[in-house]
């Protein structure tokens, strides 16, 4: 079997020469599977010279055809010679595959696409990285609340007794260390990285189990959990932003550089931000034992911080999906700015995100919702950790920063952070 690959105008095509057979299907399926993590989501199988396809091949392209309808794309057969069509026709599936020219199509087509659609999207490039932004319904702003004292991690000094109860209702947005409870018992030994969006929230525990927890909101049941310390806001998010960087020099644009777009695109001193992606490379932080056993003791002192912390030494989890939520402020307030950190060389906002890792999946293009997005990755895979991302701007042996291939990125702007009430 011979698979050449050829793109054009927005299509990919995979030309196949040969037997389409137990001894190449997982061959095919590779070649397709790599132009999904490509970014290309409509995809032509030329069959024009395949002489035959097993039951093997026709698991492959129902595999790919259900793959990528689930991601508004699809998968076609072109041109198949006579004896395949009448194998895809008797297997029930040449009406969903092969494609069928009209002869009127293309100017069809044509016509659909040059007419503008309502409520079109703004779209640009910049350094060879493509973006496409979206407004959504609502132009407000959410309220932010800073919750705990940052400081007192590094003091040794956080006990759950001063654990703030938090109700991660859909609308809230919010990332610090936790551990689900309705009380600060509950929590006792667990709090670690935790984040939490769209009704859902996230938590990697520190007990030992080293499986990230997590709650959806069903009926009237909304996840609940202690928090030492954080950042959460409430309101909806007003931008989505679109962005691809496989054609850009390096093929990857960093956190930082899609922070700074956001900024650029709605110029605002503060802001929220759920990001879905796929990554190239993740650099952060994960708790290894619960920061409220630390009995006066700073976690953060040589040697012992090995002990209770664990920085990735190398870009982690490369063309995986990751959810992230977070927030940037241009000229943090001395209340807010010891809850914010350097994030990287490509803009000089300060902010604070935290990164639940999935297994790889494409993402849909074009305007997505975040609710159902959330949703997905949930219902279809356990999140493999959760991260504090951290730019380690070291000289020489610095791993940089966390960069991502393309994705979706939800932002609004943040109010003022007020402190929140010990509940």
């Amino acid at each position: 079997m011979e698979i050449t690959s050829i793109s054009d105008e927005g299509r990919h095509e995979l030309q196949l020469q040969g037997r389409l057979d137990a001894n190449w299907a997982d061959r095919v399926g590779h070649a397709i599977e790599m132009a999904i993590q490509s970014g290309h989501h409509h995809l032509d199988l030329d069959f024009a010279r395949v002489d035959y396809v097993s039951s093997a091949g026709i698991r492959e392209l129902l595999k790919y055809h259900k793959k990528l309808k689930a991601v508004r794309g699809r998968l076609r057969v072109l041109r198949p010679t006579a004896s395949v069509l009448e194998v895809l026709h008797l297997a029930g599936i040449a009406d969903m595959l092969v494609a069928r020219q009209e002869p009127n199509e293309s100017s069809t087509s044509s016509a659909a696409a040059a007419a503008p659609a309502p409520n079109s999207p703004r779209l640009w490039e910049q350094d060879s990285l493509k973006f496409e932004l979206h407004t959504l319904g609502s132009d407000g702003e959410f309220v932010g609340y800073l919750h705990g004292r940052p400081e007192a991690f590094a003091e040794g000094k956080l006990a759950s007794s001063r654990s703030h109860r938090l109700c991660c209702e859909p609308d809230r947005v919010a990332v610090g260390l936790g551990a689900f409870g309705r009380t600060p018992e509950e929590g006792n030994g667990r709090y670690g990285e935790t984040l939490a969006v769209a009704g859902a929230a996230v938590s990697m525990p520190t007990d030992g189990s080293s499986v990230p927890d997590y709650q959806v909101t069903e009926g009237r049941l909304i996840p609940e959990m202690q928090l030492l310390y954080g950042l959460s806001a409430r309101g909806t998010f007003s931008r989505l932003l679109r962005f691809e960087a496989n054609h850009s020099a390096r093929g990857v644009i960093g956190l930082s550089a899609l922070v700074e777009r956001a900024f650029e695109a709605l110029p605002v001193p503060a802001a929220a931000f759920a990001i879905v992606a796929e990554t190239s490379g993740l650099v952060g932080s994960t708790l290894l034992r619960s920061p409220d056993q630390t009995s006066n003791r700073s976690p953060l002192v040589f040697p012992e911080v090995r002990d209770w912390m664990s920085f990735t030494t190398e870009r982690a989890h490369e063309r995986q999906v990751a959810l992230i939520v977070g927030f940037a402020e241009k000229s943090p307030s001395p209340e807010s700015l010891p809850f914010l950190r350097q994030i990287g060389p490509g803009t000089s906002a300060k902010g604070h995100f935290h990164a639940a890792v999935f297994p790889y999946r494409p993402l849909p293009k074009g305007r997505v919702d975040l609710a159902e997005t959330v949703a997905s990755l949930l219902n279809t895979g356990t999140a493999s950790s959760v991260l504090h991302l951290l730019a380690d701007d070291r000289e020489f042996e610095g791993l940089g920063e966390t960069d991502f291939m393309r994705g979706a990125c939800w932002f609004s702007p943040v109010g003022k952070f007020g402190h929140a009430p010990l509940i």
